[in-house]
């Protein structure tokens, strides 16, 4: 049976301690922290990660998802606007994960809009489902339509660029 699809923001409850931790201390440089490590010291109880997700629902999904971020071809998400508490904002930073819940890639936000569920562009749904298809808005529709196909009320459409890979050479940290 398949399981409901939730959004990014909803999955960003997992935490792997030990994977995510090291992840983050790896990547913040990168956001322009430098070492914190000099700053608060290398042990830190008071360590911040931001939040972490797996786009897609199965683990195959998870993987593929991830692929697509690291490749630049997926740069962007969406969710029904009724699914945030709080909308994100340009600047925030999160963890893709793939399909074994492994940190895969730190993400930051370039663009949050909301609007109609029908104002869509071709232009967000390609970013999103990583594909300039000429019928890129009806898959797109058809995959966040639920169980009634369709998708309706507001959408909160998030752009984001990748700030650190786990694949290939990483940048060095400050």
């Amino acid at each position: 049976m398949d399981e409901p699809r939730t959004t990014a923001r909803e999955r960003a409850d997992v935490q792997d301690d030990e994977g995510l931790l090291a992840f983050w201390q790896a990547a913040q440089g990168h956001l322009g922290f430098g070492r914190l490590g000099v700053i608060v010291g290398d042990q830190s109880d008071d360590v911040v990660v931001p939040p972490a997700w797996a786009f897609g629902v199965t683990a195959a999904e998870a993987d593929a998802e991830a692929e697509a971020v690291l490749a630049g071809r997926k740069t962007a998400t969406s969710g029904p606007r009724t699914a945030f508490d709080d909308l994100p904002q340009v600047g925030d930073v999160g963890i893709v994960l793939d399909g074994e819940r492994r940190p895969r890639a730190l993400v930051r936000v370039t663009d949050v809009q909301v609007v109609a569920a029908t104002d869509v562009t071709a232009a967000h749904a390609g970013a999103e489902l990583g594909s300039a298809a000429d019928d890129v808005v009806d898959r797109w529709r058809a995959l966040n339509g639920g169980v009634s196909g369709e998708v309706a009320g507001d959408v909160v459409l998030e752009r984001f660029e990748v700030v650190y890979p786990t694949d290939g050479p990483a940048p060095a940290v400050d």
